[in-house]
């Protein structure tokens, strides 16, 4: 791949980690106030930011097959990064399908969205009726009983955002 083709890639691996981090400023910022639809806009937004760079880096079908090796070696970024699952931000970003499968196999049909606080802390509800749930105490997000840890994510794209903005700025040689 072309230096300034990479370039171009690193240069947006740093704009959606900037956004990602924003976003997760925003969100401890909306927890401080108890505004709850700023706080699962703020997650919602990280997760797609988080999403985006998932995708910039291990594309699901690459145009240029080795760009997504050449930008994760040039970023220091393992295989093993927390940034490679996108299964939070496919609940968010397809929560249609997310919320027609709880409508067809809820058993007692109770409906838990947009919680803020530990899962259980509402007696009686299976964890598959916890729809978006947010634990400030942990910082996870769960979704119908699958829970997804946010600090690993936040702190990889703080160290990657500080990596693409070096790599970024490098002259094309």
């Amino acid at each position: 791949m072309e230096t300034h083709v990479l370039r171009i890639f690193q240069r947006e691996i740093e704009r959606q980690c900037k956004f990602a981090i924003i976003a997760a400023e925003d969100m401890y910022k909306a927890l401080q106030i108890a505004d709850t639809d700023r706080l699962w806009y703020s997650i919602q937004a990280f997760l797609v930011a988080a999403g985006n760079v998932s995708k910039l880096l291990w594309p699901s079908s690459p145009q240029i097959p080795e760009r997504a090796e050449e930008l994760k070696k040039s970023l220091g970024v393992s295989e093993d990064s927390p940034l490679v699952p996108r299964t939070f931000r496919n609940h968010f970003e397809h929560f249609d399908e997310r919320l027609e499968n709880w409508a067809n196999t809820s058993k007692r049909q109770n409906f838990v969205d947009s919680n803020v606080g530990p899962t259980g802390m509402i007696s009686g509800i299976e964890p598959q009726d916890y729809l978006r749930n947010f634990d400030p105490s942990k910082a996870t997000v769960t979704f119908r009983g699958d829970e997804y840890q946010l600090q690993p994510i936040v702190n990889a794209i703080l160290e990657l955002h500080q990596r693409a903005t070096i790599e970024a700025s490098q002259p094309i040689t």
